[in-house]
């Protein structure tokens, strides 16, 4: 048995020169001098020693327990002086820095867009996500079983909601409160049941516009939206109008800009054509304004919607629309 105590004392001074802080210190105690520490189970077993040799022993043990004590001690004195004498943390120091992060690259866009608007007198309105049918196409000249509700695909929920599939159901509200004179535009998140692909997506930003006044014309349409494009890509894009149908809009057109790779010459980008689509528009069909409670014979007005990713995508000669979805920090932190 003293051959065992011995080797307990030699693990334990071991084990306490390596002790480096006051919680190491106290695991020390409970595992060597605790209840069921290796010594205390060490003399538990002093009952098994012969009886003349049990003094020798215990006096033994008790030698190695004070031993042990003393060198606890001394270590908790090191542990403390080196506390003492560890460098002071200064709390007015600066801290680690952080990355910090910034706007997602459609955000951007977006908020630029806005600006050029408001800049021509637009207001900004907002609306839900979840729309009724009647706002998203009853009230747009978009009746049931109309085939142009093909067009617009999109996403039910319960209670015979659905996601809105443009933002133009945001007119329809903001009519319900303004009146004539009117200028106005609602950007914002749509949803339609798209098959994914490079320039295809389920979720996408627009940025629809409504102007309703007295002796609104084409002329007006043509420049505001010319102007617009001018302030996205620059003085030196050409713009064109070409008649397509939209159910809201009498007459309905679509606004071409001259290709920015190829200045108009043909393209891959352009398939050739040296135009690009950019956007719709068109007048505020008359029953479109009857559904807002205005009346066609004294107003008249024009409508248009962008695709803010589609558009943005050009700006920065991105080939694949689901990247701005992907959440890759390799592409948003390029932007």
């Amino acid at each position: 048995m003293r051959q065992e105590l011995q080797h307990i004392k030699h693990e334990a001074l071991t084990a306490l020169s390596r002790v480096s802080s006051n919680n190491e210190l106290k695991q020390f105690e409970i595992d060597y001098l605790g209840r069921k520490g290796k010594l205390s189970v060490t003399l538990r077993k002093l009952k098994d020693v012969p009886k003349h040799e049990r003094p020798a022993i215990g006096q033994f043990a008790n030698e190695i327990k004070a031993e042990l004590e003393h060198a606890m001690a001394k270590a908790a004195r090191r542990l403390q002086e080196q506390k003492l004498h560890a460098p002071v943390i200064d709390l007015t120091w600066p801290g680690a820095e952080h990355p910090i992060g910034h706007l997602h690259p459609i955000s951007k866009f977006l908020a630029e867009v806005v600006d050029i608007f408001t800049s021509m007198g637009f207001a900004v309105v907002d609306g839900p996500e979840i729309e009724t049918p009647e706002n998203n196409f009853d009230k747009l000249n978009i009746p049931k079983n109309h085939p142009a509700r093909d067009a617009w695909d999109t996403f039910y929920v319960e209670g015979g909601l659905l996601l809105r599939t443009h933002t133009s159901p945001v007119q329809i509200r903001a009519m319900q409160k303004m009146r004539p004179p009117v200028r106005l535009i609602a950007p914002g998140r749509v949803f339609r049941h798209e098959a994914t692909d490079a320039s295809h997506e389920s979720t996408f930003y627009q940025c629809e516009g409504l102007v309703i006044d007295r002796d609104i014309t084409v002329a007006n349409l043509i420049g505001t939206l010319d102007q617009v494009l001018k302030s996205i890509f620059g003085k030196k894009v050409k713009t064109r109008v070409r008649p397509e149908f939209y159910p809201f809009v009498e007459p309905g057109m679509d606004i071409d800009m001259s290709c920015l790779i190829c200045d108009g010459a043909g393209c891959s980008v352009c398939k050739q054509r040296g135009w690009l689509e950019m956007l719709g528009s068109g007048m505020v069909h008359p029953q479109v304004l009857k559904n807002m409670n205005i009346d066609p014979e004294k107003y008249s007005g024009f409508a248009f919607g962008m695709g803010i990713d589609r558009l943005m995508m050009l700006r920065h000669g991105i080939n694949d629309i689901r990247l701005s979805y992907s959440g890759d920090l390799r592409f948003l932190e390029q932007l």
